[in-house]
């Protein structure tokens, strides 16, 4: 992984204390959260195979951070795309709370790389993303959609 980018944004959550609250999934979520959204002047530098070691060196030093402190519980790593905000966002909760703190309906088959490979072809790369061209989807399209995510148990 050498683009800048993905570079600046480990070096920005890596070390990143950790939330634990076994008894608020919300607050856990919510205080380990992070979010990432290349600039216009840093898409010449992204990739599928880029994004998916940065998510890969993350998992690794959020369970480098847990193992660190003695008595961490488990918890559960989790990546998306967040569709809206144009972001690879990534958070941990608790692995005791049994679920991941979404509001929709989420499937947690996928792969980091097709995580990565969501955000950066269909999103990042794709100029005609959110473009008027681009239509509008149906109501059925909308109550049936899944959110996408990869989870993996650390430590």
């Amino acid at each position: 992984m050498n683009a800048a980018v993905f570079l600046r944004w480990l070096d920005m959550a890596k070390d990143d204390a950790i939330t634990i609250d076994a008894n608020d999934i919300n607050a856990e979520a919510i205080a380990n959260m992070w979010c990432f959204s290349p600039r216009d002047d840093e898409l010449s530098a992204v990739s599928e195979e880029g994004l998916t070691e940065l998510i890969e060196q993350l998992v690794d030093a959020r369970r480098q951070w847990l193992l660190r402190h003695s008595g961490s519980p488990a918890m559960t790593f989790y990546c998306w795309h967040d569709a809206q905000a144009r972001q690879l966002r990534f958070s941990l909760v608790s692995s005791s709370h049994g679920r991941l703190p979404f509001g929709c309906a989420v499937d947690t088959r996928h792969s980091h790389r097709s995580i990565a490979a969501r955000i950066v072809a269909t999103d990042w790369l794709n100029e005609a993303y959110f473009s008027s061209d681009a239509g509008n989807p149906s109501e059925d399209a909308a109550r049936e959609w899944v959110c996408p995510v990869s989870q993996t148990l650390l430590p």
